[in-house]
Parts: structure tokens; sequence; C-alpha cells
């Protein structure tokens, strides 16, 4: 197993502004970081909105089937592909960003799959959002020492002769699978097999088999776990979804400040996400048996976008893009009701 792929994160700690969390409720304070860089000009509402819609909508696992399709059909950009990723991918109409890319692979004797053991680094512009399950403590350090059984659990059995490779993701490199092209469709076209492409065989929990993929599994969104049986272990989703409005919002401010360029570090962003994850005590993440299994996912959700959140704001004051004190005191009034989010971005939409 390949598991030797170091984070290599940094973790400096210039320290952004220890709040009160505003009675621990994140809601105000993305309110106010949102809020703040529009009235500061830094970003605009609809940019983040359209960051949100394009990660939900538009950006996702087509533009990684696209990739899987060409490489299946043409053996010189698959032999690009594995040599310098983001050389072959910038051949095509979508950006990765400044991430490094690199695809592996598989094989009749080696499996790979991805994983991020330290938060969740993810090749977003590839795969869309990474699906709850993907983010659990238990993925993240049970797809390293037990691979083959977690594969099992998600109805992929490897044969024992076959070697499982694993890759871990970093805010430095991402990594994503070149899953086997299945038997019987010689015949197909570009198109026709970027649509039997699934986003958990790029993350390599699945297997393309054509006899067995249909609509309901394609690449706008279909995942391995049809039954929802490693879902219902982990208690969590499968899909990626946001569990309240806030989440989708400091994920937005945060896409909408990388895509506006500037002095936005990804990287800063990344090892203060790391540091916000390793700070999280594991029995924070409801996992009982006994407890109600979309309650769970709620909470796993939750926690993940407070980190997101907490990172976001340490960097922005680190930063000086904001003010410490205008944040608290932005944060108190939404939290007293003094002033609504609505309020804010209809006098960014009047300007």
């Amino acid at each position: 197993m390949t598991d030797d792929h170091d984070h290599d994160h940094d973790h400096d700690h210039d320290s952004g502004h220890d709040h009160d969390e505003t009675a621990a409720d994140p809601r105000p304070r993305v309110r106010a970081i949102q809020s703040l860089l529009v009235e500061k000009g830094i970003v605009s509402t609809d940019a983040i909105d359209e960051a949100i819609a394009a990660y939900e909508r538009d950006i996702g696992p087509q533009n990684g089937a696209r990739v899987v399709a060409r490489a299946w059909t043409d053996p010189a950009f698959e032999e690009r592909l594995l040599e310098d990723a983001p050389a072959a991918i910038d051949e095509f109409d979508f950006d990765v960003g400044i991430q490094h890319i690199e695809v592996k692979k598989n094989t009749a004797d080696v499996h790979n799959a991805v994983v991020c053991t330290l938060c969740s680094c993810y090749p977003w512009s590839l795969l869309g959002l990474p699906p709850t399950w993907y983010k659990t403590p238990s993925y993240r350090s049970r797809m390293v020492r037990e691979p083959r059984a977690v594969l099992d659990e998600f109805g992929l059995e490897i044969d024992g002769g076959i070697d499982i490779d694993v890759w871990d993701s970093s805010s430095e490199i991402r990594y994503m699978v070149l899953p086997r092209r299945p038997d019987g469709t010689e015949g197909y076209d570009e198109d026709e097999l970027a649509n039997l492409v699934t986003r958990d065989s790029m993350i390599g929990v699945e297997r393309l088999d054509h006899g067995t993929t249909d609509a309901g599994s394609k690449a706008d969104g279909g995942h391995a776990d049809p039954d929802g049986a490693f879902a219902d272990l982990l208690g969590v989703d499968a899909e990626p979804t946001f569990s309240e409005p806030w989440q989708a919002r400091a994920f937005g401010v945060t896409v909408a400040l990388y895509d506006g360029g500037g002095s936005f570090d990804w990287s800063a962003f990344q090892r203060r996400l790391i540091e916000a994850v390793e700070a999280t005590p594991t029995g924070a993440y409801a996992t009982d048996d006994d407890r109600d299994r979309g309650a769970d996912a709620a909470a796993t959700e939750r926690i993940y976008y407070d980190q997101w959140h907490t990172a976001l704001e340490r960097l922005l004051v680190s930063h000086a893009m904001l003010e410490p004190d205008a944040i608290d005191a932005r944060a108190a009034a939404f939290a007293a009701g003094d002033r609504t989010a609505e309020e804010f971005i209809e006098g960014d939409r009047a300007h």
C-alpha cells in the first residue's frame, strides 16, 4: 500500500482573533465576514452566489469524467496525463487553479484510492464538492490502515492478488484515479464514455462495470454506495451537500476570494483549515449507533464548516483584510437581530 505521501503542511501559527464564538453559533460570524468583505469591495455578493452555484451545479465530476474519457480513447493523451496531469488537463476548457494534480491509473494488478488523512483536500475542479463520508475521521483514518476492508464496505471487493495503493492528498498535491475502462464499450465515443464515469470511481471506491452502470450513477453526482451501506455505517449522507445555508456562504466566500485573485493565499487557508481540523476532538463527531443518522450527518457537516469558517476568519485577520473587532461587532449585531444579512446584501446590490 502506498501511503508515504507527506502532506508537507507548514503550521504557521500567526494567530487570528480569539473571539467568543458568538455563543458558539457560526451563522452570525459567517454573515459578518461576508458583509464586511462586501462593504470593503473585496468581493461581491453576486460572486459568492456564482461560486456556490458553480460547485453545486456546473463544476464537478463532469470535468473529471471528460478527462477519463479522453484518456480511454487517446493513448497519447493518457501518457501525457500520467506524466504531467496539469499540462494535460490544460487542454480542456476548464481551470484546475493553482493546485497540483496527479492521476493514478488502475490496472489489472494495482487498484488506487484517494484519501486526505489530515483534513479533506480534494480536487474540487475535477470532482466537484467532496462527499460527506470523505471528510469523516473514520474514512480518513481507516482508508490508510485497512483499505481493503473499507473498499469492501463500499461494495468493492479487491482480489488478494491485486495491490491497493492509497494516495494521501494535501494542500500541495491532489490525486485522482483513472479507473479501468468497462468492457463492452469499444464503440463508445468520448461523450458516451464520460456518461459512464462516476465521482467515486475517480476517488477509487467504485469499479465501473458497463453492465451495471446506468443513468443513476453517472458523473453528475452518482456514487458507489447506492444502498447507503457505508454511509449508514459512518452515520453520514453519501452526497455532497450543505446542511445549512451558512455552510454554503462560508464555502462561497472562500471560493469567491480565491477566484477573484488578489492577495488571498489559498495555501495559507489550507494550513489553517488543517489546524482547525486537528484541534477538533475526535469525540466531537457524532457516530454513536443509537443516534439518529440524519442528525449525525448534520453534525459532521456542522463541524467541518465550523472548521472552515474559523480557518477563513483567521486568515483574513492575519492578512489584515478584516479587523477582528469589526467582525465581533458585526457578528454581535447579527446575533442580536439588529440587522439582517439580507440588508447588507441589498446594500451590495445597490452599489
